[in-house]
């Protein structure tokens, strides 16, 4: 609501900017001559009795006064007109001289700038101060080249011999390429950075209300820590090159606005962390998009709260992943995502649907008591580690078909409230279904067991739900045992084996010897 009034008074005093100086004028003496107007009839009428008119020097009096109304509020006018000009060539010329700074071949001078084009911004408003952190903003954009940040170079000449097949004889011709340098540019970039992110926290000159895009911007030790973007925050293929900072950040009301789009989200799409990147305790009111990230170093997104969709499709985490205790209140998409270090999701809460299609996670992958409310999709994922899902709850349907699990894999407590799906899924190494609570629907159809699998005190019990069924058939119980013992419930509806009919024909790996199992409360 704040915002908005804001925006109403900015237009508005926009609007009264653009009236034309004599227009104005007028407007004043019409007005003043109108109340004039009014006033001599209210002298005539009110101060005049029933039976005799106002004396003509009261008259004269009250019209004087009008008059000088009148002029004075042409002088208003003037002088407001006049310092609003004031105003206007006074910030252009500081804000000029600030640019110019800015583009000076000198790195002190370019500093200079930064903290004066600072000074500008903090005492400017609405759009004025929108320009300078535009500017700002516009300078972590331009070409830059790392290896050469903190060098003085200000010139790279590389000859170049470039042969040209002529129709008599080969002729050698010399090509010369200039490559120009900002001299110790990465002060200058380190500078900004450190003042955008100090007017983005407890600032007496706050700009959290501002919009900042930094698409395609080359960001070095970027450390936004418990700042406020209420604002526009657009970082699509931006590259940080050190350690991304943004523990405790919160992101209100984010909005790209391509083609003048407002879309409320917090844009990532294809960016590169070459370092550590800190998300902790960070807050994203609205979609939060990571869509082919890069993620060279750790990424710790660790009690972090998406209100929106959280969006990592395709991205890549060849550092551990943590997202543990982080609070996922839409969907949250990791489809065909890459987790090359380890994965942890400890603890974390899926309120919309759990998207990890295809993910691929090379090293352990943690879930343990993560809460699942929506649907959880790992069909076609591969575990290459151990796979820890200890505890956790599926309240919706649960799909792991076609997954691969080639490390340990622990689902011990773990709580399946509707449908839960593993046709054909490969279980390489140990399988831990130890306590698990199989409530829907549930499919181990053509799965295989090459390792020890053990179901001990697992309970099957889908006599809530109309037309469930609990199915073993075309298992592939490997040579390793695999144990059934001692069933917390065994049914309705009763699990179906293909030796259902045939006790006899029960691989003797698959216990207990005695079938079926019997419950142990």
């Amino acid at each position: 609501m704040r915002r908005r009034t804001q925006s109403v008074v900015r237009r508005t005093r926009s609007a009264v900017g653009r009236i034309p100086l004599l227009v104005a004028v007028i407007l004043a003496v019409l007005g003043g001559l109108a109340i004039a107007a009014g006033t001599g009839w209210v002298a005539v009428v009110v101060l005049g009795t029933k039976n005799e008119p106002a004396a003509p020097l009261d008259i004269t009096k009250v019209a004087l006064v009008v008059a000088g109304g009148v002029g004075g509020a042409v002088a208003l006018v003037v002088a407001y007109r006049r310092q609003r000009d004031l105003e206007s060539a006074r910030f252009i010329e500081r804000f000029g001289a600030a640019a110019t700074q800015l583009g000076s071949p000198y790195t002190a001078v370019r500093v200079a700038g930064v903290y004066a084009m600072a000074v500008v911004a903090d005492e400017s408003t609405g759009d004025r101060r929108q320009q300078c952190i535009d500017v700002l903003c516009g300078y972590l954009r331009l070409p830059y080249d790392p290896t050469h940040g903190e060098s003085g170079r200000t010139k790279l000449v590389t000859k170049t011999v470039v042969q040209r097949d002529n129709v008599a004889r080969d002729v050698e011709a010399e090509q010369e390429e200039h490559t120009e340098y900002r001299q110790n540019d990465k002060v200058v970039r380190q500078t900004i950075v450190r003042v955008l992110a100090a007017h983005l926290r407890d600032h007496d000159n706050s700009w959290s209300d501002n919009n900042f895009d930094f698409t395609t911007a080359h960001l070095e030790d970027a450390d936004f820590r418990e700042a406020t973007f209420s604002g526009t925050a657009v970082f699509d293929k931006a590259t940080f090159s050190s350690d991304a900072r943004f523990s405790g950040a919160t992101f209100s009301n984010d909005a790209r606005f391509n083609e003048t789009t407002f879309s409320n989200d917090a844009w990532f799409d294809e960016s590169t962390f070459s370092g550590d990147a800190w998300f902790n305790k960070a807050t994203f009111s609205n979609d939060a998009r990571f869509n082919k990230a890069t993620f060279s170093g750790d990424a710790r997104f660790n009690k972090a709260t998406f209100s929106g969709d959280a969006r990592f499709n395709k991205a890549t985490f060849s550092g551990d992943a943590r997202f543990n205790e982080t609070t996922f209140s839409n969907d949250a998409r990791f489809n065909k995502a890459t987790f090359s270090g380890d994965a942890r999701f400890n603890k974390a809460t899926f309120s919309g649907d759990a998207w990890f299609r295809e993910a691929t996670f090379s090293s352990d992958a943690g879930f343990g008591t993560a809460a699942f409310s929506g649907d959880a999709w790992f069909d076609e994922s591969t575990f290459s580690g151990d796979a820890r899902f200890y505890g956790a709850s599926f309240s919706s349907t649960t799909v792991f078909d076609k997954a691969r699990f080639s490390g340990n894999v622990g689902f011990n407590q773990a709580m399946f409230s509707s449908d839960a799906g593993f046709i054909e899924a490969i279980f390489s190494s140990d399988a831990w279904f130890s306590g698990a609570r199989f409530s829907g629907t549930t499919g181990f159809d053509g799965a295989t067991f090459s390792a020890t699998a053990s179901f001990d005190k697992a309970t099957f019990d889908a006599s809530e739900v109309a037309g469930a069924t609990v199915s073993f058939r075309g298992v592939g119980f490997g040579s390793s045992a695999v144990s059934f013992d001692n069933p917390r419930q065994w049914g309705p509806p009763t699990p179906a084996f293909d030796w259902n009919t045939a006790p006899s024909t029960k691989p003797d790996n698959v216990l207990p010897t005695s079938w079926p199992p019997t419950p142990v409360p």
